[in-house]
């Protein structure tokens, strides 16, 4: 809670290997930036500090070294949390208690007593509790600033916090994950340092590791959880729809484009976040009621940007067809847009050539490659008061804007902190209902 007298504001704390060093960046800070995507792309954190004594230029790393240093020594016994979705933090040791953050799955965590089923550690140097069950008895250290020779894997968390923002008292708190360092861009005039987190590091063994294998009598899920625990993460399948497969060889490719293209011929989403692989179904996030309307003329913007897709892309059906060799049997399904004219000229179908097992997973495949294909027809780009509650996956309604009036699902959320304060900019694509 902040005092109800003061004025409105919004802070970013800043954490390398674990360790806070808000106050050792914070006379260098020009700003912050997280970005939550959807689907697709890794979610990244950009933090520019200018640099016109060379400090970070020079020795960026050894100043995060030295307050790492400088930090107060933390005994206890070493935890790794074990919570797929990540772990809550709080203030106290109940639910009933306030979070303060959250511990990304695979996360060292050094555990001061446990009493009751939580366990006390030190959370931005102070004292917080975390459910003792999500939680096991690690060893070894966690990625952290050591020596220059742990540049990359160097982890990265950030949290924005908004307080007092209507004179209530009230805070709220973006707590931004978990990041890896990925590259430090310097440029000028003037002088200025870039340090880019990625949730999802180029290097990492999941990105660029070339394989070969052969799976067979395996369904999405099964495959997507395997490869989460053979690159130390978890998987969370959010979808009904379940592809299986007989046989499906990955060849010369990497685990994640390797599942990236299994998604993408499955129509399910992909998401990477916070040490999580996430898997899940358009349309549910879609169902979702919304969390803000955005009236023309009310105020609540001060940018924005109206688009279309391109008419050579847009179908108004898909057609999934699959010849079984051993019998010359052909299995077909066909989905339809909720405007189809079965007399409309200029009606375009997407057909796909698909294994399918029946009619009803053919017609499955089809209405959701057919969601792929055409969800982004209308798009749009608002540029609103930073809200910490508008993240990617919620749905958001337009009112008074023509023909881009309706539903949307917000596809990206930049979080900015610079010179103009705290910005959200969304990114929305149209919800494709009746699909």
């Amino acid at each position: 809670m902040s005092d109800k007298d003061l004025a409105r504001r919004t802070s970013a704390e800043v954490f390398f290997g674990g360790v806070d060093i808000t106050n050792s960046i914070q006379p260098y800070l020009l700003s912050l930036s997280y970005t939550d995507n959807e689907e697709d792309a890794a979610d990244d954190l950009q933090i520019s500090l200018q640099d016109r004594e060379n400090i970070w230029l020079e020795k960026w790393l050894d100043v995060a070294i030295q307050a790492a240093a400088a930090s107060p020594s933390v005994t206890g016994t070493p935890y790794k949390v074990t919570a797929q979705s990540g772990l809550n933090v709080r203030s106290g040791p109940g639910t009933n208690h306030g979070k303060v953050g959250s511990l990304a799955y695979g996360t060292q965590v050094n555990v001061l007593s446990v009493s009751n089923g939580w366990a006390r550690i030190k959370y931005n140097s102070k004292d917080a509790y975390i459910s003792e069950k999500y939680v096991a008895k690690g060893s070894g250290t966690d990625v952290a600033a050591t020596s220059a020779t742990t540049v990359k894997g160097l982890r990265i968390q950030s949290v924005i916090v908004r307080e007092n923002w209507n004179s209530d008292g009230k805070d709220k708190v973006l707590d931004c994950g978990q990041f890896e360092l990925d590259n430090v861009d310097a440029s000028g005039p003037p002088a200025t340092i870039t340090i880019k987190g990625t949730s999802l590091p180029y290097v990492a063994q999941i990105r660029q590791v070339k394989k070969n294998h052969a799976w067979e009598s395996i369904s999405l899920s099964g495959i997507a959880k395997q490869l989460a625990a053979n690159n130390g993460m978890a998987c969370l399948y959010e979808s009904a729809y379940d592809p299986k497969y007989t046989r499906v060889e990955q060849v010369t490719m990497s685990d994640i484009a390797f599942l990236s293209i299994l998604c993408h011929d499955g129509g399910i989403s992909l998401k990477i976040t916070n040490n999580i692989i996430v898997l899940f179904d358009q349309a549910a996030y879609e169902a979702k009621a919304p969390v803000l309307t955005i009236e023309r003329g009310d105020g609540t913007y001060s940018k924005y940007k109206l688009q279309t897709g391109k008419a050579d892309t847009q179908y108004a059906s898909c057609r999934v067809r699959y010849t079984d060799p051993s019998t010359g049997k052909t299995i077909k399904g066909i989905a339809y847009t909720e405007d189809y004219k079965a007399d409309d000229e200029d009606n375009q179908q997407l057909e796909i050539w698909a294994k399918v097992n029946s009619i009803g997973e053919a017609k499955t495949l089809a209405y959701k490659r057919l969601r792929l294909q055409n969800k982004y027809e209308k798009s749009a780009t608002f540029t609103i008061p930073g809200n910490p509650d508008i993240m990617a996956g919620v749905t958001v309604m337009l009112e008074g804007w023509g023909a881009w009036s309706g539903k949307y699902i917000v596809s990206q959320s930049k979080h900015s902190i610079g010179d103009s304060g705290y910005t959200t900019q969304i990114q929305l694509r149209k919800v494709l209902e009746g699909y």
